[in-house]
């Protein structure tokens, strides 16, 4: 394009129309009128051409993923069992695929795994969320908020009686021997924040902050025992049965992207 630019601007240059007289002449004629027009097209035209081409739609990338989710506890008080569920940071891997509408907002999909397969945290877990990232992405750093409905997987997310009865007599509270854990899927919110951060125009460094929220049926749990001071028996991990609840787990990301 700017061979063109150069070639207009040589021929009207070496062309046999005198300045002076182009001065005295005010009045545009037909060929000033269409080089002008042209010109500006092609200066015009280049500019978006450029822009265009910088402005990469897709993004793919990977992330480390931490999640917090409970470790339960529990002791028998004279009002009965007492649970108590501390938390505890676990740390997974995942990937994500973008599109961005524009500088202020992008479609995103992300899906996260978390290897580690406990009892007291619920098994193995894999998240998937789909949803939007609206902010503002400035030449070397963006500032986004993110809400993704998803959903989150829990490979022993619950337990089912075998035979309580024949198995265990009257052992209270029931041991994890007398059940068999089950998966659960549960649906998952994914709200909060996103800073991005551009060393070049291709490549995106990303860290992610914020709440998932997961919406739990009603369930049975395993939990750490306690036993009453002066028993001689031990610690041992149980079966609780708890009432239908929405969780708020802190979840934190740090990922590299590609845009293209």
């Amino acid at each position: 394009m700017n061979i063109y630019i150069r070639y207009l601007v040589q021929s009207f240059a070496t062309s046999e129309i005198n300045p002076r007289e182009l001065l005295r002449n005010r009045s545009p004629n037909t060929r000033d009128v269409w080089f002008a027009l042209v010109l500006v097209v092609l200066l015009f035209g280049g500019r978006v051409a450029m822009a265009q081409s910088d402005e990469r739609k897709f993004e793919v990338g990977g992330q480390l993923w931490f999640l917090s989710v409970p470790k339960r506890t529990t002791t028998v008080t004279t009002n009965g069992l007492n649970l108590v569920a501390d938390r505890e940071l676990v740390v997974g891997f995942g990937g994500r695929l973008g599109y961005n509408f524009s500088r202020y907002i992008a479609m995103e999909a992300e899906v996260n795994v978390v290897p580690r397969d406990r009892e007291l945290e619920d098994g193995r877990k894999v998240q998937g969320v789909f949803g939007l990232k609206a902010g503002k992405r400035f030449e070397k750093v963006g500032v986004f908020v993110k809400a993704r409905p998803g959903f989150i997987y829990s490979s022993q997310g619950n337990y089912e009686e075998l035979n309580p009865v024949a198995l265990c007599g009257g052992i209270y509270p029931l041991p994890i021997s007398c059940y068999s854990s089950v998966s659960s899927t549960d649906f998952a919110l994914d709200l909060g924040g996103v800073v991005e951060i551009y060393p070049s125009k291709r490549t995106v460094f990303r860290f992610d902050a914020g709440d998932t929220l997961v919406r739990h049926g009603a369930r049975n749990v395993a939990a750490f025992h306690t036993p009453p001071l002066g028993t001689p028996e031990g610690g041992r991990i149980v079966v609780v049965p708890i009432a239908s609840e929405t969780s708020h787990n802190f979840q934190m990301s740090l990922g590299l992207g590609f845009r293209f």
